[in-house]
Parts: C-alpha cells; structure tokens; sequence
C-alpha cells in the first residue's frame, strides 16, 4: 500500500512549536493564563490554582498538506495535563470510508474527504470513523515543516542506512539521498528522512520508529535554551503555513500548561486495520473492534469506562431494537463476532446469517422500521452506510450486512 502514513509527525512538530511560540510571546513578561487574569484581591491563591489545573482536554484533528490540498498525513492528537501525556493516534491516508454520492475507487479512500469537502468534510469522517468529538484542526504544508527545522537549525538523527529514492510523478517530485550515519538533518533532508519508506526490514513499521527518533531530537533541540531568539522568527514561519481553528487563547492556555508541566510521555498509535487491494485500488481496512479499544485508551477521560460505551438506561433501549446480522464478505464468523458486540451494548439480535450469492466489499445498515434504530447500530458497529429499506412486514428493526472492511 502507497505512502501509508506518509510524514506522521510532521505536524505534531507545528503544534509543538506553535506551544513554544505562543508561549514566548504571551508570557514574556506574565506568570498567569490569560484566561486566569483577574484582579488578585479578589482570587485567592488556591482558586487561581485550581483554575490553571482546569485546562480542557481536547481533540486537536491535524492534517499534513501538499501543495495540491491532498492530505497525506491525517492524525489525531490531544495533551492529557493529568498523566502529562501526549496521544496520538495517525490515520492512513488509504483508509477505507466510503461517502454517499463519491462512487469512484479513489473517493473511497479518507484522504479524498479533504481533497473534496475541505477539513470539514476530513473532520466529520474522522468523527464517524472513530466516534469522538474533534474540537480543533491544524493544517501544516511541506514547506512549512521545513522552513520550521531550518528556523531552528536542523535536528540531529542516525540515518540508519543510505537512503535513495526518486519518484517523478509526485507533486512536487520526491528526491531522496541521505547517507548513513548521526548528521545534522536541515530542512530538506530531514522531510526526505521523515518519507521514506523503503529498505526497512519491518516495513512501515521502521520508518515509524525512525520517525520517533526525529520527533525526540526534535523535542530535545527546541527545549534548548538557545532556540529562544530564534521563536520570534518561528512565529513568522507558523503564520505563514499554519492554518488552524485554534484561538489565541486556547493556544495561551496550552502553551502555559506545556511549559509549566512538559509532557513526560508520547503515546502514538497507528489505526488497527490491514492493507490489501480492491480491484486495482489499494485500501487501508480498519479492524473496527480494535479500534474502540484504542480509542478509549487514548481518548476516553476516564480509561475505566469504554468511549462507546451506552448507559444502561440506553442499553435499555437497544434491546426493543431487533437486528439481524449477515455475513456478506464470505469471512467465517464474521457476523457472529459482530453480532457479540451488538448483543454487548443490550440489541436483540434474533438472527444470524450469510448473504448468499454476492460479496460486499463494504458494510451497510439498512433501516427496515426506523432509520434512527439503524443509525444506532450503525454507529455501534462504525459502518457509515446507513440506508432506507423500509418493509411494513419487516420482521427486524435493522438489517447489517457486513462486509470486507470488517475483516
């Protein structure tokens, strides 16, 4: 599969430098969030503490661009003050997700809901895809990142072997030569190191350890004291490549805490799923059950409860909802396995089966009765096809048929 996770931490390195940034430049001369400056013969000093320590924990969506708006890098990532700890989870640009009315092979990939419906388009399908609230967006271009790391004067790596590549047909074109060895990696070379992807032995897998590599040295390198003269010219560089929903504030109250209390921890994930092709067209197909999993270690407030969890008073509601599941992807037991999670969050699924005579490459929930029945079990399940069958001797709520996706 092409460019799967192309530059993964390329656009953590703008929201960290834009932390740095925001700092120097709103708490030069101040020792309070903005949003903390009251007069202080009013606010004690154990209230004015307790309103530092009540940052928001967001879900910030960014977003790696080429000139030509396709997104090729697409991840989500939020600062849990409490545990000092950074999540991120990256999404690969092939990932499966079909949108009503976008019928062609490459429409189906996730990338193309930023080529066509912009980041409102990318951040209602990440929404769906991961059923969590995306509060805020950064986008940051190629030039942008390397202007940023020659800002600072490079980053230091161990280029683990030579490193050459050429693909013509890129936009613009991809030249790759690093030789081996610890070098000071500018600009350039350090987006060449951050693509490339061939020559490991363990596949994506190496080049994302080797983009680990590059985002500690370059963590390390900007908390030395000498990057401080060089942040006002940092601000120049984010303000030209940088876009972003955040407000001034929200970037003060997170430099602030940044500062105050630096992450001592990165937890990166890349979504569970596999890569094969479809026809001629290659897919990242995500393990969806995996994927809850994930998504409430990394985005749950509280890791004792499951994200997608119902309340019992839901669950409860779910069982007047009839389900019938159907194996449309010719996968032993695969409709048995999705039937246990439905069963798990209180549907009364009453029947289990195979679709005969046909394959489905993606999932679909079909409404037989009630369309916000089936958006339930469709949100349950993360399918995004939810259509209108509606029978008056319909004997279910809901018809799932599950398809290759679901793998």
């Amino acid at each position: 599969m092409k460019k799967i996770l192309k530059i993964i931490i390329f656009t953590i390195i703008g929201i960290a430098l834009s932390i740095g940034v925001a700092t120097y430049i709103f708490y030069k001369n101040i020792h309070v969030p903005a949003s903390n400056k009251k007069n202080t013969s009013t606010v004690s000093k154990n209230e004015s503490q307790n309103k530092e320590q009540a940052i928001e924990r967001k879900n910030i969506l960014f977003v790696g661009s080429d000139e030509n708006n396709l997104s090729d890098t697409i991840f989500v990532i939020n600062y849990d003050p409490a545990n000092k700890k950074v999540n991120v989870l990256s999404i690969p640009r092939d990932t499966y997700y079909p949108r009503p009315g976008f019928n062609a092979p490459k429409e189906k990939k996730i990338n193309a809901a930023f080529s066509e419906e912009k980041i409102q388009g990318l951040k209602k399908a990440v929404e769906n895809l991961l059923d969590i609230k995306i509060d805020n967006y950064v986008i940051l271009n190629y030039d942008g990142f390397k202007k940023i790391i020659d800002t600072i004067g490079g980053v230091e790596v161990d280029v683990p072997f030579d490193m050459k590549y050429d693909d013509k047909r890129a936009n613009p074109p991809l030249h790759i030569n690093l030789k081996k060895g610890r070098q000071v990696l500018d600009g350039e070379k350090a987006i060449q190191f951050v693509r490339y992807r061939h020559g490991y032995a363990e596949g994506d897998l190496g080049r994302i350890k080797a983009q680990h590599e590059f985002l500690n040295a370059f963590l390390k390198k900007i908390s030395e004291h000498s990057i401080l003269p060089k942040l006002p010219s940092l601000a120049v560089t984010l303000s030209q490549y940088l876009k972003t929903d955040l407000s001034a504030s929200d970037i003060t109250e997170y430099a602030y805490e940044f500062i105050k209390n630096k992450p001592s921890a990165m937890d990166a994930r890349i979504l569970p799923g596999e890569g094969r092709y479809e026809g001629n067209t290659s897919y990242f197909f995500v393990d969806n059950l995996k994927v809850q999993e994930i998504v409430k270690e990394l985005f749950s407030t509280d890791a004792s409860t499951p994200i997608t969890s119902t309340t019992s008073f839901a669950v409860a509601e779910n069982k007047n909802i009839k389900v019938e599941v159907l194996n449309g992807a010719g996968i032993p037991g695969l409709a048995t396995k999705y039937a246990e999670v439905l069963k798990n969050e209180g549907f009364d699924v009453v029947k289990i089966g195979n679709v005969i005579g046909m394959t489905f490459t993606s999932s679909h929930v079909y409404a037989k009765t009630n369309e916000e029945k089936a958006k339930k079990v469709a949100k349950t399940l993360f399918i995004t096809n939810v259509e209108k069958d509606i029978s008056p001797d319909a004997n279910v709520d809901v018809t799932v048929i599950l398809g290759k996706d679901k793998k």
